[in-house]
């Protein structure tokens, strides 16, 4: 039986070992020497033990290709510029309807968690993106949540951050990207959102630091 990621779970090297995010429980974990030998043998399709197969299974890291697509690990989208590059202006109300926009999509993740917000977040296939990034009303957004950050400060919160930008784009037609990027050692998650290789709500020396495990 070949195995896949399950539904939700995510991966990436981030330097020595595998970093796995698990976007219906919140939260990133890594796995046993063991296990995370046998999970990349599942993967790659080699024969490993089936004792630990089973386990991987059971804990809902792997499932059976035959039911499931596959998850595969996130992509780097090679940022190189800054939203600076823009040169839009945002008025005091702009800002001020980012900053609501960051407290409501913080609660939302509090309440139903990163899964379900992410799932709201997913773009219709069926739908055209009207907008660029370029384009007035895009652009002012963009400049506003930069605004946001004298009033709302962006330590620990580059999440609910990013996720605000997405939804606000989104109402005008722009379709960006969510990226949560991972580092090894120590440990960090940072979250952030590209169009292209514009990185749109932090700088691309910043971002180039983290390993991206997820991209919508």
């Amino acid at each position: 039986m070949r195995c896949v990621t399950a539904p939700g779970i995510f991966y990436c090297q981030a330097g020595p070992r595998l970093i796995f995010l698990d976007v219906n429980q919140d939260r990133y974990f890594q796995l046993s020497a063991d296990l995370e030998a046998a999970f990349q043998a599942a993967i790659d399709g080699r024969l490993y033990s089936e004792q630990a197969v089973s386990t991987l299974i059971a804990r809902g890291v792997l499932c059976s290709a035959e039911t499931d697509t596959v998850s595969l690990p996130a992509q780097p989208l090679l940022p190189s510029r800054a939203a600076d590059m823009l040169r839009a202006e945002a008025s005091v109300m702009e800002a001020v309807k980012a900053v609501f926009a960051q407290i409501r999509a913080q609660k939302d993740l509090e309440r139903e968690g990163l899964g379900w917000v992410i799932a709201s977040l997913q773009w219709p296939e069926d739908r055209p993106a009207i907008a660029l990034i370029h384009d007035p009303v895009p652009a002012r957004i963009v400049r506003a949540f930069e605004h946001a950050k004298l009033v709302r400060t962006p330590a620990n919160r580059c999440l609910s951050r990013s996720i605000a930008l997405v939804r606000q784009l989104a109402a005008q037609g722009c379709r960006v990207h969510l990226v949560l990027g991972v580092r090894g050692i120590p440990f960090t998650a940072h979250a952030w959102v590209q169009t292209d290789d514009i990185v749109l709500n932090d700088s691309p020396e910043e971002v180039a630091r983290f390993t991206p495990i997820f991209v919508l």
